[in-house]
């Protein structure tokens, strides 16, 4: 090692199983064990922590957008570009948990907008990279929302193949959009999400339980009932 080097200190990315211990919604315990459940099921942690462990979807979603500081999309308001499914096949989206949003070119260089449940997932991230050969900006979406809006993008989207003019012997496949009177008249679940709530929430803003915990905190030790030092070292304790 050469003398007076010095070495760059670089954060590492949170994991959503760090965020999820961070953010009260499961133990290092249930973490641990949904991780095992995630490789032998072949699912994604986040799956495996909703679906599995019960962990609440939005106060997820929420934690995520803390800590991640990726953009909170509103489901309601998404429309989504067909050529971008047409990049990604179905069984992809649903395996990885993700949703193609839009396309966009700027001369040479592609753009892809998606959505993912677990924005954390960077393995997921590469894949669509490769596979699409774009660029990737990662949007977080609740994973219910994720589900329902694969499913119906892609029974939207209606691969018809047909002959081209002049020449009969040759196909060509057109993407095109159809609504059926079934899709019209579902009801979303993604309906019931308090998406809104979220992202009118700043990012770094502390939700109820932590200014309750802080009021709290200041309350007992402008009645002296309790000390900084004492809440100091009551909080050193509980470090790992």
């Amino acid at each position: 090692m050469l003398s007076g080097a010095r070495t760059e200190r670089r954060s590492v990315p949170k994991t959503l199983g760090e965020i999820a211990i961070e953010a009260g919604l499961v133990t290092k315990a249930s973490a641990a064990r949904a991780g095992r459940l995630a490789e032998e099921h072949k699912q994604p942690l986040v799956v495996v922590l909703v679906r599995e462990l019960g962990v609440d979807e939005v106060a997820l979603v929420g934690a995520l957008r803390r800590q991640t500081r990726v953009p909170l999309i509103d489901p309601a308001t998404i429309d989504i570009d067909p050529e971008a499914l047409r990049q990604v096949p179905r069984d992809v989206c649903a395996r990885l948990r993700v949703l193609p949003l839009s396309l966009t070119s700027d001369g040479g260089d592609k753009l892809m907008r998606i959505a993912m449940a677990d924005p954390t997932d960077t393995s997921a991230v590469a894949e669509i990279e490769q596979l699409t050969h774009c660029d990737v900006e990662v949007n977080a979406l609740p994973l219910s929302a994720i589900d329902e809006l694969v499913d119906k993008g892609y029974r939207e989207v209606n691969t018809a193949v047909v002959s081209r003019a002049g020449n009969p012997g040759a196909t060509a496949f057109v993407t095109s959009r159809y609504r059926s009177p079934e899709a019209e008249s579902e009801v979303s679940v993604t309906a019931q999400i308090p998406v809104a709530t979220l992202q009118a929430m700043a990012p770094d803003e502390p939700d109820d339980v932590d200014l309750r915990l802080t009021a709290l905190t200041n309350l007992l030790v402008a009645k002296g009932v309790l000390t900084e030092a004492e809440l100091a070292e009551a909080v050193r304790k509980l470090k790992p």
